[in-house]
């Protein structure tokens, strides 16, 4: 049996993957402080209670045959209120780890976004257009990337870099519906009361994956780790859908949606609002992924799509429970 280790065990991709790699079969080792906007977890599966970064994290993870490093302090805003804080974390702490991996010789897959490479010379972003940071997160991430990279380059260990577009869907576990606030868990919220507030200007333009895609790839990348042979070099991976829209169309992706849902509903109202993030926020028109080389590779294609994943979306959204 193949022993992986999570970290961020308890977050929202954690706390999809980890029966995701249960039932195939993977022996675990889980480490989350539990100090994130959410905690998911599984009766199933304990997660160690710690920082991953600890004695006592490291050690839980030292005698695994892969890492999947997911534990972050997470988010632009979160890292630009407290720069030094989440640098502590998510850049000192990452080193520990990789130094741990360095010294065990545990291949090692590092979490991190497309927020990395701002705006980028070239579109589409490929697996190899480098990191350009231009806010706090971005840095951190960036110096992440580095860390993983270097550690492949120096040695006879495999590791990967994995740049995840926007995460949206959610999953249920324990009888509650887990998802992340991105903007179509708002929009499909914003629904139950007849009006869509865009930030500003609305062209600004992500690449959109489903969470159910994630974790496939996330798996995908413990086994492209592990594989016989496995060279010593660093791969990214573009964890992308390559769909991507514009603020202004996934809002009415979700107008159009509701009204099929709804036909007899008077038709949602989509207003452009100041946008809180307007400082920090980049705003490309443009904005595409490629993820050709992620898909040769790993050989694995997203099977979710907005339209595909929306009717779900608003119906948890405006289930009872669910209500906000």
């Amino acid at each position: 049996m193949v022993t992986v280790g999570v970290t961020g065990a308890t977050g929202f991709i954690g706390g999809a993957l980890i029966p995701y790699l249960a039932e195939r079969q993977y022996d675990l080792r889980l480490v989350d402080n539990r100090t994130g906007p959410m905690e998911v977890g599984h009766p199933a599966w304990p997660v160690d209670r710690d920082d991953f970064e600890s004695a006592r994290g490291l050690a839980l993870l030292a005698d695994c045959d892969a890492i999947l490093h997911l534990a972050a302090v997470s988010g632009v805003m979160a890292c630009a209120r407290d720069p030094e804080g989440s640098a502590r974390t998510n850049v000192g702490g990452t080193a520990k780890l990789v130094a741990m991996c360095g010294s065990r010789r545990i291949p090692i897959a590092f979490a991190s976004s497309f927020a990395v490479v701002g705006a980028p010379a070239e579109l589409p972003v490929r697996e190899s257009t480098p990191a350009r940071p231009t806010h706090e997160y971005a840095r951190q991430k960036a110096a992440g990337e580095e860390l993983i990279t270097a550690l492949g380059q120096g040695g006879p260990l495999p590791t990967a870099v994995v740049r995840q577009s926007n995460v949206y869907g959610g999953y249920r576990t324990d009888g509650r519906y887990i998802a992340k606030g991105n903007v179509l868990q708002l929009f499909a919220q914003q629904a139950a009361r007849g009006r869509l507030a865009v930030n500003a200007p609305g062209t600004q333009r992500r690449d959109f994956v489903h969470i159910d895609d994630v974790v496939a790839h996330w798996e995908a990348i413990a086994r492209f780790l592990l594989r016989p042979g496995a060279r010593s070099e660093p791969t990214t991976f573009n964890v992308a859908s390559g769909e991507a829209l514009n603020v202004l169309q996934v809002a009415d992706k979700v107008r159009n949606a509701f009204q099929l849902q709804h036909p007899d509903a008077v038709p949602l109202r989509v207003d452009v609002v100041p946008n809180p993030r307007g400082g920090v926020e980049l705003i490309e028109p443009e904005f595409a992924v490629s993820r050709v080389d992620t898909e040769r590779l790993l050989d694995l294609r997203c099977r979710q799509t907005v339209d595909t994943a929306l009717p779900e979306i608003l119906r948890e959204a405006s289930a009872p429970g669910n209500r906000s």
